[in-house]
């Protein structure tokens, strides 16, 4: 999936102070477009044991760092939080999280809220690739839902 490709240059025009570091996880293919000198990586990895699971940073040092995780989806967000949840205790300043599509199934999306029992992120960027989930987000919480319009119109447009 190429959704830190794609939206690379939001983040690098639109969040300034995002510029430090992005974070991936250990599932993600070592395509190039995640090593630029622009953001450092820190990767996190996640082992299931039957119904719980452990997520721990395997490489990288999240200390006093502004960090954006970078994943294709999230459903439920279970190990999306996990891993915010880690870089908080190993002391980032700030964790922020993208995903390409939000599904959220029976609205999930509400835990991530502020002061709900998974509000571990400053912002949490997603596209509006699935409106049947992100026209349902509220606009002044924690959620910015990314409009996918312009990339489209400018892909067709290449063709």
């Amino acid at each position: 999936d190429g959704a830190a490709k794609r939206f690379k240059s939001y983040f690098m025009s639109n969040n300034k102070n995002m510029q430090d570091m992005m974070i991936r996880d250990d599932e993600v293919d070592d395509d190039e477009y995640f090593y630029t000198p622009t953001f450092d990586i820190i990767v996190c990895g996640k082992v299931r044991d039957g119904e719980s699971r452990v997520v721990t940073v395997q490489d990288g040092d999240p200390k006093d760092r502004r960090i954006c995780i970078v994943d294709d989806l999230v459903q439920t967000g279970g190990t999306l939080f996990e891993c915010g949840l880690a870089l908080k205790n190993l002391g980032a300043t700030s964790v922020h999280a993208f995903v390409a599509h939000a599904v959220f199934p029976k609205e999930s999306w509400r835990r991530f809220l502020r002061g709900g029992d998974r509000d571990v992120f400053d912002i949490f960027y997603t596209t509006n690739s699935i409106p049947t989930t992100t026209n349902n987000l509220p606009k002044d919480d924690v959620f910015k839902v990314l409009d996918l319009t312009p990339l489209v119109i400018r892909d067709l447009d290449s063709i």
